[in-house]
C-alpha cells in the first residue's frame, strides 16, 4: 500500500504539484497544522514517503504506520506484505558520502506558552502516581518512580476521561479556524505527558496516547513547542544518542546522569545546532538507534557525522526500553560500549 493510500485514511490531502509524481500536502496526522504534511506518492520506488515540517516525521510506509499508528516494525511489515530486513554488517565500508549537514537553530516556545506548559506538566505529575497502569508500564521500560521525578513524567486524565481542550490565544498560538469556521482549541489529548526540559524550563511537551487510538499518531506534540533535540545532562563527557525520548530519560536516569542521552523522536531527526555542539565536544557517543529498518538507514548519516563514535544497538529486543524489559542490566550494556580510556 502506498504512502498516499496510508495517509488518506488518517487526514484530508490536496493536490499541489504534478511534477516528479506529484505532491499532496494537508494537516499532520500527527501535530495537525493545514499544510505542513508532505506526500511524494512516486519516491521510494513508487512506494511513497512522507515529511511534517513540524515535528519532522518521515519515512515510508513502514514508519507511517509506526509513527502514526503507534504499532511496531515487526506488524507494520506484516501489514505492508514485506520482508524484515536483515541487520546491516557495520564493518562493512560505506559505498557513498551522505550529503553535508548544517544543523538549524530550532526556535523555542513564547513566555506564555512556557508558563502555561509549565503548569499542566506539574498538574500531570502529581496526576500519574494515582494510574498504577502508567506507573507498571514505564517500571517494564525501566522507568522507576526516581526517574519519573527527575523529568517530570506525569498523566493527563483529561476530564471526566475526555480529552482536555484549552484555547490557542491562552497558550500564546494565534488563532486557527477549522472547516466550519469555528475557532479551532488548543488539544491537549488524553495520555502520559513527557516534557522537554532546556535551562529549568518546559520547552516541549509530548503526548504518548493510550489505546485505543481512534486517530492521528500514538505522540502528539502539543502546538507551539520548540523541536530542538531532547539533550538529558547536557553536561557529561559520554553520550547515548536513542530515539525515543522515554528512552533517553531511561538511559541517562539509569546512569545517574554520569552519562547523558540524546532522544531524537524519530530516526530520521538529526540534531540541531545546539545539541550538534554537545555532541561534537563530548568525549564519546553510542549510537544506539531502534533495530529496525529506520534506525539502519540513518546509522550511515551518524557514522560519517562521528566516526568515533560507536554503533551500540541493544544486544536484545528492538530498542533500549524493550531491551530492559527482556532483562538486559542497562548499565553493563552501556559501559561495555564505552572505552576504558573515557568512562566518567
Amino acid at each position: 500500500m502506498n504512502v498516499l493510500e496510508l495517509a488518506k485514511k488518517h487526514v484530508q490531502l490536496k493536490k499541489v504539484a504534478t511534477t516528479q509524481g506529484g505532491e499532496w500536502q494537508g494537516p499532520c496526522p500527527g501535530c495537525g497544522g493545514d499544510d505542513r504534511f508532505h506526500v511524494w506518492p512516486e519516491k521510494n520506488e513508487g512506494e511513497g514517503s512522507y515529511w511534517c515540517r513540524q515535528c519532522e516525521k518521515s519515512g515510508d510506509g513502514i514508519q507511517f504506520l509506526r509513527d502514526f499508528e503507534g504499532i511496531s516494525f515487526h506488524e507494520a511489515c506484516a501489514r505492508l506484505g514485506k520482508d524484515m530486513p536483515q541487520k546491516p554488517d557495520y564493518t562493512t565500508p560505506r559505498q557513498r558520502t551522505p550529503d553535508r549537514y548544517t544543523p538549524q537553530e530550532k526556535d523555542g516556545p513564547n513566555t506564555l506558552w512556557r508558563e502555561k506548559a509549565w503548569a499542566f506538566v506539574t498538574w500531570a505529575y502529581e496526576q500519574v502516581f494515582d494510574h498504577p497502569e502508567v506507573i507498571d508500564y514505564l517500571a517494564r521500560r525501566g522507568i522507576n518512580e526516581t526517574i519519573i521525578g527527575r523529568y517530570g513524567l506525569g498523566w493527563n486524565g483529561g476530564k471526566d476521561g475526555k480529552d482536555l481542550f484549552r484555547s490557542r490565544e491562552s497558550w500564546g498560538q494565534p488563532k486557527l479556524k477549522n472547516e466550519i469556521r469555528r475557532d479551532k482549541p488548543l488539544w491537549l489529548p488524553r495520555g502520559m505527558v513527557i516534557p522537554a526540559m532546556r535551562g529549568g524550563e518546559v520547552v516541549r511537551v509530548r503526548i504518548r496516547r493510550p489505546d485505543p487510538i481512534p486517530f492521528g499518531s500514538r505522540y502528539y506534540v502539543v502546538p507551539g513547542s520548540g523541536m530542538g533535540t531532547l539533550v538529558v545532562a547536557a553536561e557529561s563527557r559520554v553520550f547515548v544518542v536513542t530515539e525515543a525520548e522515554l528512552d533517553a530519560y531511561m538511559l541517562a536516569g539509569r546512569m545517574d546522569e554520569t552519562i547523558g542521552a540524546v532522544g531524537l523522536g524519530s530516526a530520521s531527526t538529526k540534531p540541531d545546532k545546539k545539541t550538534m555542539g554537545i555532541l561534537k565536544a563530548a568525549h564519546f557517543i553510542l549510537v544506539a538507534l531502534d533495530a529496525d529498518d529506520a534506525g539502519y538507514k540513518a546509522t550511515e548519516w551518524w557514522t560519517h557525522e562521528f566516526p568515533d563514535g560507536k554503533i551500540w544497538p541493544v544486544p536484545r529486543g528492538k530498542d533500549p526500553g524493550e531491551a530492559y524489559e527482556a532483562g538486559v542490566n542497562i548499565k553493563e550494556w552501556i559501559m561495555a560500549g564505552v572505552p576504558p580510556g573515557v568512562r566518567g
